[in-house]
């Protein structure tokens, strides 16, 4: 993703899939509370449509910044 080698189709397919969880949550009410308590812990309030237009606004370039500042501290060897 550093490279940006996404394309348009995949940053909407991920976009499509993370709208598709909020409204999930939405239709179970433990979802929704848990939602909620994590706004409310955090101190700020978004609520799903706000969220839902958030994701909607990310650029390729959005998602290339954030990946540039992603660092790997751990990596963990599976042994049989």
């Amino acid at each position: 993703m550093k490279d940006g080698k996404f394309t348009e189709e995949d940053l909407e397919n991920s976009k499509k899939y993370m709208i598709s969880g909020i409204h999930s949550a939405q239709d179970e009410q433990d979802s929704e509370i848990t939602y909620y308590i994590g706004q409310e812990l955090s101190g700020m309030l978004t609520t799903f449509d706000e969220y839902e237009q958030k994701i909607n606004e990310i650029k390729l370039e959005d998602v290339k910044n954030v990946a540039d500042k992603i660092k790997i501290n751990t990596i963990y060897f599976l042994r049989n």
